[in-house]
């Protein structure tokens, strides 16, 4: 329990170093991790994964509320989210992914094809958060093994977030019903309603971010882990949320494009979140690091440690290279040169 007499101002400025370290090292280590490229290969294959991960959690969410509501539900969390043109070009999308040839074959395939377009984008964003961490995974002959388990697992995260959005939902429902029968008992009805569902969706979005930043990644953590990364990575996600919905509704961006300004605001609004999940990856992992938690990966996965080559090290790193070539190559880029070098 919080002791307000122990704050003293040694603990205070021992607590601000802390946090001090933990944001100083997770914006470097975002930055050196190239979080502006990863962010854009997310961006793309959600491109081709929103509809089916749509469809998904429409099903999931159907068999409690029916499908009609889980889709009218779903839209209107993504109109208010990423705004009336993305939303109509997602529904636009999934009215066209929907599985309704009829037979044994075309059924299986269409399924098939709904899996893999679901589970891609969580396939490239466990490969970000791995590099996040610092971690990769281990060489195997049967990559098709691999293979499988990595959609497996990426179709579990799909399967949760299905399951989380039906949960927000039903709290949604009972707690504008409970604010509503309180009307006339209870005042200031409007802004505790308001400030209610802000918080349900905060804990909602938190629990979204914990549960990628606790299964995706090939690292050993626990919940009590994550959690603290998450509700950070929640409140950017917010704030970050009105920022682009403000900066999209101020620019040209749907005009300039034409037909394809839709698809172009999709890929802005998921380029930014994307910014924004891989720095609360990058704050989690350096939150771990400053209170002394080792990195340990997962019987899957090995650490790879980045190292700086000096110009010996140059040379022996690139076998079959003359010495004159390497000495060129150095004149030309007298600075270091970072490799990744996997710990067996």
């Amino acid at each position: 329990m919080f002791d307000p007499r122990k704050l003293t101002p040694a603990r205070l400025k021992a607590g601000l170093r802390f946090w001090w370290r933990v944001v100083h090292g997770a914006i470097r280590l975002w930055l050196e991790r190239n979080a502006f490229s990863y962010a854009g290969s997310l961006a793309f294959y959600t491109l081709f994964s929103l509809a089916p991960t749509v469809i998904i959690a429409v099903t999931v969410i159907g068999l409690v509320l029916g499908e009609e509501a889980a889709h009218g539900q779903i839209v209107a969390q993504l109109q208010g989210t990423m705004g009336q043109d993305a939303a109509a070009a997602i529904e636009a999308a999934v009215a066209q992914s929907r599985i309704e040839e009829s037979g044994l074959l075309p059924t299986l395939l269409g399924f098939g094809a709904l899996m893999v377009g679901a589970t891609t984008v969580f396939a490239q964003m466990q490969f970000s958060l791995n590099t996040i961490w610092g971690v990769t995974a281990r060489p195997s002959a049967n990559s098709a093994l691999v293979f499988i388990k990595n959609r497996l697992l990426s179709l579990t995260v799909v399967l949760s977030i299905g399951f989380i959005l039906l949960v927000s939902l039903v709290l949604g429902v009972m707690l504008r019903a409970a604010l509503q029968a309180a009307d006339e008992m209870v005042p200031y009805v409007g802004l505790l309603t308001t400030t209610a569902e802000f918080l349900v969706s905060l804990a909602v979005i938190a629990a979204l971010f914990a549960t990628i930043f606790k299964v995706l990644p090939d690292v050993v953590l626990s919940w009590r882990d994550v959690v603290v990364g998450a509700l950070v990575t929640a409140l950017l996600f917010a704030v970050g949320r009105s920022v682009i919905a403000v900066y999209l509704s101020h620019t040209a961006t749907a005009s300039t494009y034409g037909a394809a300004g839709s698809v172009v605001m999709i890929l802005l609004w998921v380029y930014y979140s994307s910014l924004i999940l891989l720095l609360g990856a990058a704050f989690t992992r350096c939150h771990l690091t400053e209170r002394g938690k080792p990195l340990v990966p997962r019987n899957t996965a090995v650490v790879v440690r980045r190292e700086l080559l000096d110009d010996g090290q140059r040379k022996a790193s690139a076998p079959g290279t003359t010495e004159s070539t390497t000495s060129a190559v150095a004149d030309s880029d007298p600075g270091p040169i970072e490799r990744d070098v996997i710990e067996r």
